[in-house]
């Protein structure tokens, strides 16, 4: 299996709720370095996107620990790298301040690393390609696309904070995508409901599953997750519980985790539930590890298990 991974690399420096601070790194490394541990000795993952110099040979290096993740899609740019400040107000809130962009893909560059048998499309700060460049590309593109929503649903302010919006595009964007993916805060961005319940969750999962939308996740953090999906003409949705683990340490990249072991699980067994189910303890473990620095322990989960 060869999985594009589309997204950007993030400096992150992270103030938990208990008082802790991490500085790592994010964004698709979580993702990138998620599917290193879990995909088969086979599989091929490339990452297509720009780098900013300052963290660049530092990337490549930790990247080169993982047999299966090839770096040519990976750009490096003359400027530093996207940064983000995580100011956590609980154990899930949290406020987000971006710095550094870098610049818009262009489609050569995401067709550079040739053919996949699946693309994650992951929109980490929602400014990754224009929506003009992503429609090129889902017309180019060989292999299904599952989309992270995420970064799509904010704007932000003059002093880099996100903040939740109702993106006018939303519908334009998801057009095509055979997997989407979103959050339960993203999901009430789109949603015009005064009091949101889970019924109004469930009702906006039956509509978006439509057209070449096959699947659809609602990511519920300590809840688990929405799974709508079609079976034949007729649509399903299930909720689905979440991992159970004992002590939740920072959950940065749960969703990352959540949709690398459900891209993997789905391939290789074509079973949407066990996929979600799996694509669940994915995340869970994920939260127990502080930072990217321990994601070993994600490998020592997986033998486990076995």
């Amino acid at each position: 299996m060869k999985i594009g991974v589309i997204g950007t690399f993030i400096k992150d420096h992270i103030f938990l709720s208990n008082g802790n601070e991490v500085n790592s790194y994010g964004g698709i490394f979580y993702t990138v370095s998620i599917l290193g541990n879990i995909v088969s000795e086979n599989d091929e993952v490339y990452p297509v996107c720009h780098m900013g110099e300052d963290i660049y040979d530092d990337i490549i290096k930790r990247l080169s620990e993982y047999k299966s993740v090839k770096t040519s899609g990976i750009k490096k740019i003359a400027q530093k790298n996207t940064a983000v400040k995580l100011v956590y107000k609980g154990t899930e809130k949290r406020n987000e301040y971006l710095s550094n962009r870098m610049p818009p893909l262009d489609l050569d560059h995401i067709l550079s690393v040739g053919k996949m048998d699946a693309w994650l499309v992951n929109f980490i700060t929602g400014f990754e390609m224009s929506i003009e460049t992503f429609q090129q590309f889902r017309e180019q593109k060989q292999g299904l696309i599952h989309m992270d929503f995420h970064s799509l649903s904010l704007d932000i302010n003059p002093d880099g904070l996100r903040v939740l919006r109702k993106s006018p595009e939303w519908e334009q964007w998801i057009h095509g995508v055979e997997i989407l993916q979103m959050n339960e805060a993203e999901a009430i961005s789109l949603i015009n409901h005064n009091n949101l319940s889970e019924a109004n969750l469930v009702d906006f999962g039956n509509r978006v599953i439509r057209n070449n939308i096959k699947i659809f996740h609602i990511t519920l953090g300590s809840k688990g997750s929405l799974l709508f999906y079609k079976k034949g003409i007729e649509k399903q949705h299930q909720k689905i519980p979440a991992y159970p683990v004992d002590e939740v340490v920072d959950v940065t990249g749960c969703g990352d985790a959540f949709a690398a072991g459900f891209i993997v699980h789905h391939h290789n067994h074509n079973d949407i539930l066990s996929a979600t189910q799996y694509a669940n303890s994915i995340a869970g473990v994920n939260c127990t590890i502080r930072g990217t620095e321990e994601l070993f322990k994600l490998k020592k989960f997986l033998i486990e298990k076995k």
